[in-house]
């Protein structure tokens, strides 16, 4: 049973990042419509979103996915949360779902520009006992044919690369056509498995820094949209600080 804690209008749960990857894998290997998602810090400023919160408390897994969530986790009182970013992840579950299933995982993977998803696909065919079995730009204006070829394809897991909220809106909006397989949104990985975009040294990593690398890449994109991540996490540390000293 994993325990969550309430960080502004979501619930996180409260698991370390070996978990986090055990429970995903499991998700896998039991098989079934499910839904892992990660919440990071663009998430928490969609926080009056209410079809977004609601898809996001109706998953049946979400992890912390930022230094910012895992802060506010522990205030509200986590006790075992670490980070759990898509980057990492997304490489420990398809190479220990394999090991599991005895035999390369049958992967889908929709987002991104066109051609992307292609790209990182071969990228984790050519390092991971992976099978593509469908990829897809993220920008399709009618997307019953994609969803019919995605169901076709019948992968174990599916990858939705779209940036939140967009990536839970959309599973949210299409679920019912979706495969019987967890979907695991993946924010701007995709562009990371391509060579698009570097990850940070580790040190960054392993501190939850990783956003000061990012920035450096990208601070005309990144920059407005940290500010308001760290205002927004500011807010909510505040609420949760004040909340549990009112509650002991």
């Amino acid at each position: 049973m994993i325990t969550t804690v309430d960080i502004g209008p979501f619930r996180v749960a409260d698991v370390t990042y070996a978990r986090a990857v055990e429970a995903t894998v499991e998700m896998v290997v039991q098989g079934g419509r499910k839904r892992m998602y990660a919440l990071h810090v663009g998430g928490l400023t969609h926080r009056e979103d209410r079809r977004f919160v609601d898809e996001m408390r109706d998953a049946e897994l979400v992890c912390a996915d930022g230094g910012s969530v895992v802060l506010l986790g522990r205030l509200a009182g986590a006790n075992s949360m670490e980070r759990a970013p898509t980057t990492d992840l997304g490489w420990d579950v398809v190479r220990e779902s394999s090991r599991r299933l005895a035999r390369p995982v049958r992967v889908g993977l929709i987002g991104g520009p066109p051609g992307l998803a292609k790209r990182a696909a071969d990228r984790l065919a050519a390092e991971a006992s992976v099978e593509p079995v469908f990829t897809a730009h993220g920008y399709d204006q009618d997307w019953a044919r994609t969803l019919d070829e995605l169901r076709d394809a019948a992968p174990d897991l599916c990858f939705v690369g779209m940036g939140a909220p967009r990536e839970m809106l959309w599973t949210r909006e299409h679920l019912d056509r979706l495969p019987e397989c967890p979907i695991v949104t993946c924010g701007g990985w995709f562009g990371f498995l391509a060579g698009e975009e570097s990850r940070a040294p580790a040190p960054l990593r392993r501190s939850g820094l990783e956003w000061i690398a990012r920035l450096a890449q990208d601070p005309m994109r990144l920059g407005p949209r940290y500010a308001t991540g760290a205002w927004v996490t500011l807010v909510l540390a505040v609420k949760t600080a004040r909340s549990r000293w009112r509650s002991d």
